[in-house]
């Protein structure tokens, strides 16, 4: 997996490429972590390059979601076809916001 961090304007973004296991669940975690605490309440996470995703990795992003919730911040997810299927079958599709694109990420910030 690679992962990889940049900054737009005020929004963090995370993207990450290739398979999302267990592997990589705790270096993804505390990367995570560290841009939350940090940041400025907006995340994006983008797995649009995301080839596969297991538990662990949907453990991860929960653990996102609740930090993220503690800093009244906001976090948006674009995901994959493959990622999509995964968060729809576990139903996570309920409580994660999730847009198509990243550009449609960064711009539903600038709406609300």
């Amino acid at each position: 997996m690679v992962i990889s961090e940049q900054k737009h304007d005020d929004i963090d973004i995370v993207a990450l490429t290739g398979r999302f296991v267990m592997a990589d669940s705790p270096d993804v975690r505390e990367r995570l972590k560290t841009l939350i605490d940090a940041g400025d309440g907006k995340l994006v996470i983008d797995m649009e390059k995301v080839s596969f995703i297991d538990s662990s990795a949907c453990a991860v992003l929960i653990s996102a979601f609740k930090g993220m919730q503690l800093k009244s911040g906001r976090l948006i997810l674009v995901t994959s076809p493959v990622v999509q299927s995964l968060i729809e079958l576990t139903r996570l599709h309920t409580i994660f916001e999730i847009l198509p694109t990243l550009p449609a990420a960064l711009g539903a910030f600038d709406i609300n």
